[in-house]
């Protein structure tokens, strides 16, 4: 058995647990279960938010603390509590917004769910795109306002654009340039629906400062932790976890940062990985009582 047994795995959602139709296959939902009760701790981490991870919480029957919106909220998804959060400076968020605006982009403006009472606010004064069209379909509950940029982002976590891969291309660089350091800026593919969205965020939001969160409320150390992810928003988990692994649909530079690449997410290449894990006996397990003695 390895000196630091892994204790607990941080998976991404979209193209590492979910197939490419968005399913979940009856393996992948076997083998969580199985590493949960083999005592390993499973952690979602996801861009997506709560409100739309609801469904999948439900398909595999795991409610424990995990990581939305690309590492801006923490939350115990069992009590639905938030333990942390990070918002985006409301002067940077508008000024962000604004030049979204400016080069006729509809912009998406991910707000605390208590506090706007919607999962996004959305322009209504720029041309819909056909990706953003698209994006609208996924049972998002939006409010339209007549611009992103003039409303209140007191409460603002993320903003995005959906956009053709040129165009979000294009748009990324063209952001880095103007805001630098200021922002934390990626452009990703969601396979399921072919759209392809870029994010913005406070600089200091990432999976791995979420992880960091739910791993120590539970005293464990990050040379326990196994990250599994396919796209450029969990390279920081990747890198930084004991065993960073990279999906064989992984984008090229996640694969590159990877210590291990295993079957894509239509082999079921998940599942075969935390039997593995499991079978190879390299999981202490870990409890809630963990938390008491971490104290």
């Amino acid at each position: 058995m390895n000196q630091n047994p892994y204790k607990m795995i941080a998976m991404d959602l979209d193209g590492t647990l979910l197939s490419p139709d968005g399913s979940i296959t009856p393996r992948v939902v076997k083998a969580i279960e199985r590493a949960v009760q083999s005592g390993l701790r499973i952690c979602f981490a996801t861009g997506r938010n709560y409100t739309e991870c609801r469904t999948i919480l439900q398909t595999v029957n795991h409610y424990d603390t995990a990581v939305f919106v690309g590492g801006a909220v923490v939350m115990d998804t069992r009590q639905r509590v938030t333990i942390h959060k990070t918002l985006m400076g409301e002067q940077l968020a508008a000024e962000v917004a604004e030049y979204l605006e400016s080069m006729d982009q509809v912009v998406l403006a991910l707000q605390e769910h208590e506090a706007s009472e919607v999962d996004y606010l959305i322009t209504d004064e720029r041309h819909l795109n056909e990706p953003t069209r698209l994006w609208l379909e996924m049972n998002r509950k939006v409010r339209k306002v007549p611009s992103v940029a003039r409303h209140s982002h007191r409460h603002t976590m993320r903003l995005s654009i959906c956009a053709h891969p040129e165009d979000v291309a294009k748009l990324e660089v063209q952001l880095r340039n103007r805001f630098g350091e200021r922002i934390l800026c990626h452009a990703l593919k969601v396979t399921a629906y072919d759209v392809e969205v870029l994010e913005v965020f406070d600089p200091a939001v990432n999976k791995w400062q979420g992880i960091l969160k739910v791993a120590q409320k539970y005293g464990i150390l990050p040379q326990q932790i196994v990250a599994v992810g396919d796209d450029v928003n969990d390279l920081p988990m990747i890198k930084n976890a004991a065993l960073g692994v990279a999906m064989g649909n992984a984008h090229s530079d996640v694969k590159t940062a990877a210590k291990r690449v295993i079957g894509s997410n239509h082999q079921d290449g998940l599942a075969e990985f935390l039997e593995m894990l499991v079978d190879s006996h390299t999981i202490q397990p870990c409890s809630d009582n963990d938390n008491d003695a971490a104290a």
